[in-house]
């Protein structure tokens, strides 16, 4: 997801999107994708504590997760482990599994760049991959999010979204050319959104601080600060923007993100601090100045007493291993 350089997403019509907003701080990774013909009996098991997501092509299969109950994935279903679970993908849950990267070192390859595995039985074709996220929302937006999420693609209703954004994904991965490797990064940003707001609008109870995204009143006044970070807000203005009393907003924002408005600013100004200085483009003072702090001793007092470092220390540090691009991913690394 590209933002403006400060954290926020163009406007879509002209009406903001703090979702985006948000989302554009999470910067979702792909490490490794690959298409798989499993034919039955197979059984394998993802131990990797990173986050995968698997997309049934064609047939069926069964998914376990270590700490539940199996679920049957059809055609065209979507799943996703976001807080890195270990699982089994199998075409039995009473077979005993296969570690995944055993499994594919001993594969064969065919069509393309899938791989074969199975014992000869009937055809499941799955695409797998994991991903990993390197944005400093990452950690907010994971204590949310449930251990699986499962989005059936025969689910009442037709989801389009899904069903394009697979095809293109599958195609991509089944048949790799030039520049497969961005469009599969940007098919797997676009799918994971897509899953985040079909699981939000069917699990509203469960989305902790996100709710204020969704809720329209608070949802403006999110989208407000988002776009000026730099603003002296006051809970007035705020709740002027919101259509509510000043009492009534601060009660109701607090009750859906789960901490007052300026706190909630204050945290945004600092996650947007940590953002730029990984991009390591602006100077500290001038960041200070874009999101609110008058000068780069405040934003360092600020930042430190939020990170337990200096931005200074926090640039030096570079990117974390998770950060750093991976070369070759597609079909090159077996897991």
């Amino acid at each position: 997801m590209q933002d403006d350089g400060r954290g926020q997403m163009p406007k879509v019509g002209g009406i903001p999107d703090s979702m985006s907003d948000v989302l554009s701080l999470v910067r979702m990774r792909a490490e490794f994708v690959c298409a798989n013909d499993f034919s039955a009996p197979w059984s394998l098991s993802f131990r990797r504590p990173v986050s995968h997501f698997h997309i049934v092509e064609r047939g069926s299969a069964w998914l376990k997760p270590d700490d539940g109950n199996a679920i049957r994935i059809e055609t065209g279903d979507l799943v996703i482990l976001p807080l890195g679970a270990g699982h089994v993908l199998c075409s039995d849950p009473a077979l005993n599994p296969l570690p995944a990267d055993q499994a594919l070192t001993n594969a064969t390859t065919r069509h393309g760049s899938a791989y074969a595995f199975g014992g000869g039985g009937a055809q499941t074709h799955v695409v797998c991959g994991r991903f990993s996220f390197a944005g400093v929302l990452a950690p907010k937006l994971l204590k949310v999010l449930p251990a699986l999420i499962h989005i059936e693609a025969q689910s009442g209703r037709p989801l389009e979204w899904m069903k394009l954004t697979s095809h293109f994904l599958v195609e991509e991965t089944r048949y790799p050319k030039l520049g497969s490797a961005i469009a599969i990064a940007r098919l797997l940003d676009l799918l994971f959104v897509e899953a985040v707001r079909e699981w939000g609008a069917r699990n509203p109870r469960n989305l902790g601080w996100l709710s204020g995204l969704a809720d329209p009143a608070i949802g403006r006044a999110l989208s407000a600060m988002h776009e000026e970070p730099a603003r002296r807000w006051t809970v007035e203005a705020l709740a002027d923007l919101a259509g509510l009393s000043r009492s009534a907003f601060a009660a109701r924002f607090s009750e859906v993100v789960g901490q007052t408005p300026l706190r909630y600013l204050a945290a945004w100004r600092l996650d947007l601090a940590a953002d730029q200085l990984r991009a390591g483009v602006a100077r500290i003072g001038e960041i200070a100045a874009t999101i609110g702090y008058g000068s780069e001793a405040a934003l360092t007092r600020a930042f430190k007493a939020q990170f337990n470092t200096t931005p200074a220390a926090f640039r030096r540090a570079g990117p974390t291993s998770d950060e750093k691009a991976p070369s070759g991913w597609i079909g090159a690394d077996r897991a």
